[in-house]
């Protein structure tokens, strides 16, 4: 089967990292994929290598503010590459193939994968709801984005599948690679090490974390330092940088900025913190599961959802609740939490099945879950 896999761009982020792994399984089952970004490509981007190394083929349509016309080559680009499936990720790649779908002789599938909070984003689903007719099936991450989504578009949920976004199982470390890597960020005189993974974005919350540090300050026994290690990088970075400046003396925070191996990094922490504002999924809450370590995860939708199986794992209102609540349950889970049993049901197997099970179904005239046909 010919595929192309459409998206926003190919810089690290969660919806990035999870296309590698879809790439990835349909090239193992022996299909031909193609990636097309809408923006022009990095200069540098591990996405970019990890496509490469998979074999799978990479086009841009050179999209810029300055030039919106390029979302038209599509057409051209399809017509040229014959896919007999065009899945598309992010709310502007999903409103581009739509775009170019009239008279479009293959299946068109669209995945939301965010749950769209901003004021300023709602002209999408304006545009989305406009528009849905245009694509065979729209799928969503969760359960939560699906409902989310499907009330925003007036939509029944039931006409949009839930396919789970799915993770190769990161790697366990021994002790001394722990050891090791702890001491890298500068930890090595700290008793527990606590931390997040994501984009250093406002959506991500970690302004929320830095600003309770000092009421955690009060929890750290006598004469030890405990280490606050938040790995990724984004546009909020100077502004986490000038908050972690204001940091106690007993806490250290670092800010190392991307990582690739960011999921084994986990591995190394007391206790894994996602203070996210709003996510339409949440990547790395089921990579921390799969190291089986103590989580305190947003009171949100999705990450509700992904952490209902796992008992090694609470919510925390972290919009509305007080620091001082927020630092004395982290203390809590860093001085009485242990590691457990990991959670390995979040899969990047079974989310290629589920994927590939609906190209099928699509392809074959079996289901018809969208809003129309084009």
């Amino acid at each position: 089967m010919k595929i192309v896999q459409v998206i926003t761009e190919l810089r690290p982020g969660g919806a990035e990292r999870v296309l590698v792994e879809l790439c990835a399984g349909l090239r193992r089952r022996g299909h031909e994929v193609t990636v097309v970004a809408l923006r022009p490509l990095p200069r540098e981007s591990v996405i970019i290598h990890d496509l490469l190394e998979h074999n799978v083929g990479i086009e841009s349509l050179e999209l810029t503010k300055s030039a919106p016309w390029r979302i038209f080559r599509l057409k051209s680009l399809l017509s040229r590459l014959q896919p007999e499936v065009v899945h598309s990720h992010l709310i502007h790649a999903n409103l581009v193939t739509r775009m170019n779908a009239f008279g479009a002789q293959y299946k068109l599938i669209n995945t939301v994968h965010t749950m769209e909070s901003r004021k300023s984003k709602a002209w999408y689903f304006f545009l989305d709801h406009l528009t849905l007719m245009l694509c065979d099936v729209q799928t969503a991450v969760s359960e939560a984005a699906r409902d989310f989504h499907a009330a925003k578009m007036h939509v029944k949920p039931k006409s949009m599948p839930v396919i789970y976004n799915g993770i190769v199982a990161p790697k366990r470390l021994r002790p001394d690679e722990v050891a090791q890597l702890r001491s890298s960020w500068g930890f090595t005189g700290c008793s527990a090490v606590f931390g997040s993974v994501g984009r250093l974005g406002h959506e991500k919350g970690y302004d929320i974390l830095l600003k309770m540090l000092p009421e955690l300050s009060r929890h750290v026994p006598s004469g030890e330092k405990w280490g606050l290690v938040i790995i990724g990088e984004g546009a909020e970075r100077r502004n986490l940088e000038q908050l972690a400046k204001d940091a106690p003396g007993n806490i250290l925070v670092k800010l190392p900025g991307f990582r690739k191996d960011a999921s084994n990094c986990i591995g190394a922490f007391n206790l894994f913190v996602m203070p996210s504002r709003y996510e339409g999924f949440g990547l790395v809450l089921i990579e921390a599961m799969a190291h089986g370590v103590p989580v305190i995860a947003s009171e949100i939708g999705p990450l509700k959802e992904l952490l209902r199986n796992y008992p090694n794992g609470v919510f925390f209102d972290f919009k509305t609740q007080p620091p001082a609540m927020l630092a004395e349950l982290i203390a809590d889970k860093i001085i009485n939490g242990a590691v457990s049993s990991p959670d390995l049901s979040f899969t990047s197997e079974k989310m290629v099945d589920d994927y590939l099970q609906l190209y099928q179904q699509q392809d074959s005239g079996k289901m018809n879950l969208g809003s129309g046909t084009k």
